[in-house]
């Protein structure tokens, strides 16, 4: 039976300071976006803010970032990022994320791989059945 993911969603207003020479988004701030994006959503969704994350027996560690760049975004435009975990495999999380523009066209998206690391080992370890839950609608 298909889970349904919970899906996050932020806002983002691009900065003069974001920008190359062409007055585009830098190459690198698109994984910054992705990465604040999932914080961001962690915290609002799932109540791991950054307090609260030193506190729970594990860490997380992004493996992975594929980013495919679709459309330049550009100075003082507002994007909405979104995303869901797709599936897990033993230690990493699958993780879609979608940059749209406010006419709803995708800017750029993003397979987040990230793995599920055990604080005191220090080892990847899988993603145990209760955290997974975190990221589907109940009753799935």
């Amino acid at each position: 039976m298909a889970r349904t993911p919970i899906v996050y969603e932020t806002t983002h207003r691009i900065a003069f300071s974001e920008l190359d020479p062409f007055q585009h988004v830098s190459t690198g701030n698109y994984a910054r976006y992705f990465t604040d994006h999932r914080m961001e959503g962690l915290a609002r969704y799932a109540g791991w803010d950054l307090p609260t994350l030193g506190t729970l027996g594990f860490m997380t560690w992004v493996r992975r970032m594929e980013i495919d760049f679709i459309r330049p975004a550009t100075a003082d435009q507002e994007v909405s990022i979104t995303s869901f975990v797709r599936e897990f495999r033993g230690p990493d999380a699958m993780i879609e994320c979608t940059m749209t523009d406010a006419a709803g066209t995708t800017v750029s998206t993003c397979l987040m791989i990230v793995a599920h690391v055990d604080a005191r080992t220090r080892r990847a370890t899988d993603w145990p059945d209760d955290l997974q839950a975190l990221f589907f609608e109940p009753g799935d």
